[in-house]
């Protein structure tokens, strides 16, 4: 009786390009490049944090 008889079996080799394309930043770059609400969300969200720290810096030096 084989233990491995149940796992599913990979369909599509693994390319260099694949794993390029699950890196956080990658995914991220062409999910926004297919949505402009994602884009707007995010520039804004970059926006805020960096706005976030600016306040934080001028509170710590005075």
């Amino acid at each position: 009786m084989e233990k491995n008889s149940n796992k599913p079996k990979l369909k599509e080799p693994n390319s260099p390009l694949d794993l390029v394309r699950m890196r956080t930043g990658v995914a991220l770059l062409d999910s926004m490049l297919e949505s402009k609400t994602l884009t707007i969300i995010v520039i804004i969200g970059v926006l805020v944090f960096a706005g976030f720290f600016n306040f934080l810096y001028k509170m710590a030096t005075g």
